[in-house]
């Protein structure tokens, strides 16, 4: 069995591969974000050279990879913090150390991700636990104006979300069918995606699409401490101000995890926190009538749907769009992006 850690440093991924007596068969490599797809084929081929047993480790704060991973048929693996050694500021653990961590299968240390399950496979009752103690910090921010799950009602309106892009094959398509139905829609980038892309990032803004900020690594955020929140921000902040003009003021924690400490450290800056009411669940590749489904029956006025453009294969995602706009274009809905107005 070999066994791929997959880390994260700055604007860079770190992959290091390891055969069963612990001797590197890859040293530590760097893929920058527009390299994903040379990283995924990088990781075949030692699969195949390892016979097929290859599993890939990552941790908690790099949430933007394994999506990939395993629409790739690779077997992926997710580490906790309190089975790791402390983090640099702005990065994961070496990549070394996730492979150690595999090569070693400590009990209890690896948690085992699927297309179905998502990156925090066997820590939804944790995430459900930290969402409903969040209620009372959400209802003071949402008086505040400075945290919404939907619009108020009052108009006949949806706001369509996708996250974790920019990716150079589905954003644009996305974009696309967007433009041909004449519908705006809002997206959140994270960081480090947005600055391997910024040409996408642009494109998003000329078209008058909204914009916001999705953190840089698409980590769990209740890890991090709130300098480590901060940075999260502030980097993918300035990544889309480079990239777009100017830094939006919206911001969504990924996977809607959030404590109350998180969400008002995200809000600190001056932001305006952002989750949803309908879920696509396109994340976890359901099929496209699924998609379908799961939006435009769980729509009511003042909605705001989360889709997804990047973090997997999102062809499924690509495919159901024209018929989720169709549907409720019918049904005489305005198409708006998030923003103060939109939401009260």
């Amino acid at each position: 069995m070999w066994t791929a850690g997959v880390g994260w440093r700055g604007v860079d991924f770190e992959v290091v591969v390891v055969d069963s007596s612990g001797a590197e068969t890859l040293a530590p490599t760097g893929f920058g974000g527009a390299r994903v797809g040379a990283l995924i084929e990088l990781l075949l081929e030692c699969a195949a050279r390892a016979g097929g047993a290859l599993d890939c480790v990552v941790e908690s704060t790099n949430g933007i990879i394994d999506g990939h991973l395993l629409a790739a048929g690779l077997r992926v693996f997710r580490v906790d913090p309190w089975s790791l050694p402390q983090r640099p500021p702005h990065g994961s653990v070496p990549a070394r150390v996730l492979a150690e961590i595999g090569r070693a299968g400590s009990s209890g240390a690896l948690n085992r991700l699927g297309p179905g399950t998502g990156s925090l496979a066997g820590r939804e009752a944790e995430c459900a636990a930290n969402a409903a103690g969040s209620a009372e910090a959400e209802l003071e921010l949402g008086r505040d104006g400075r945290y919404f799950t939907r619009g108020s009602g009052k108009r006949l309106e949806v706001a369509l979300t996708f996250d974790d892009g920019p990716h150079p094959g589905y954003t644009p398509q996305i974009l696309d069918i967007l433009h041909r139905y004449g519908v705006t829609a809002t997206f959140f980038p994270v960081g480090l995606y947005a600055a391997a892309h910024p040409d996408l990032v642009a494109r998003i803004v000329d078209a008058g699409h909204g914009l916001g900020n999705h953190t840089w690594s698409h980590p769990h955020l209740p890890d991090l401490s709130r300098d480590e929140v901060l940075r999260q921000v502030e980097a993918t902040g300035d990544a889309l101000a480079k990239a777009a003009g100017a830094a939006p003021g919206l911001v969504r924690p990924p996977y809607g995890a959030r404590t109350p400490d998180v969400l008002r450290w995200l809000v600190e800056p001056g932001l305006t926190a952002v989750l949803w009411d309908v879920d696509a669940n396109d994340w976890a590749s359901p099929g496209a009538e699924t998609i379908i489904a799961n939006v435009t029956g769980g729509v009511t006025a003042g909605s705001i749907v989360l889709m997804h453009d990047a973090g997997g294969n999102r062809s499924q995602t690509v495919e159901a769009l024209p018929r989720i706009l169709e549907i409720l274009l019918e049904r005489d809905y305005a198409f708006v992006p998030v923003n103060a107005a939109s939401l009260t």
